[in-house]
C-alpha cells in the first residue's frame, strides 16, 4: 500500500492554473491605433466654427461704425437679402432660424412636481389609508350614477 502524500496528486496538473499562452512575440509588440494620435491644441470642428463665428469686424451702418461678431454679421446680411432683395430662399432660411431660436412660449398642459417631505413608515401607511378611503368613495359615488 503506497502512502498518498508521498505519491503527489494523481494527475500531474491538477491543482496547478493552465491559462492561455497570449499573444505571439511578432504581435505582442506590434503598434495599434493610431501612434502620434491627435497633436496636442489641435481644434476640433466645433471650436473652429466658434471661433469664427465670434470673430469680431468693423463694419459700417448708416453712416455710424459698429463692431458686429461674424454671425451677427451673417444674419444682418441674411436679413437684407430676405427683406431687400426679396430673395425667397433667404427668407425661408431665415424664417426658419426664426422658428427655430425664437423664446419659446409655454405649454398651457404643463403642471409643477411637489415633492413631499420625507414620512417615516407609519405616516405613509396612514396617508396611503386615507387616499384609498377617498378613491373608494369616488369609485362607489361613480358606480352609483
Amino acid at each position: 500500500m503506497s502512502n498518498r502524500e508521498s505519491d503527489g496528486p494523481e494527475h500531474p496538473l491538477a491543482h496547478e492554473e493552465v491559462s492561455h499562452p497570449g499573444p505571439t512575440t511578432r504581435l505582442r509588440f506590434k503598434k495599434s491605433g493610431n501612434p502620434k494620435g491627435r497633436p496636442k491644441g489641435a481644434k476640433n470642428r466645433k471650436t473652429i466654427v466658434k471661433s469664427v463665428a465670434d470673430e469680431m469686424h468693423s463694419v459700417t451702418e448708416s453712416g455710424k461704425r459698429r463692431r458686429l461678431s461674424t454671425l451677427e454679421f451673417v444674419l444682418l446680411r441674411l436679413r437684407n437679402m430676405a427683406l431687400v432683395d426679396k430673395n425667397p430662399r433667404a427668407f425661408d432660411e431665415l424664417h426658419r432660424l426664426i422658428k427655430t431660436y425664437q423664446p419659446q412660449e409655454a405649454d398651457n398642459r404643463l403642471g409643477c412636481l411637489v415633492v413631499p417631505a420625507v414620512l417615516t413608515p407609519e405616516e405613509f401607511a396612514a396617508e396611503a389609508e386615507k387616499a384609498n378611503i377617498v378613491a373608494d368613495a369616488r369609485h362607489a359615488a361613480e358606480s352609483r350614477e
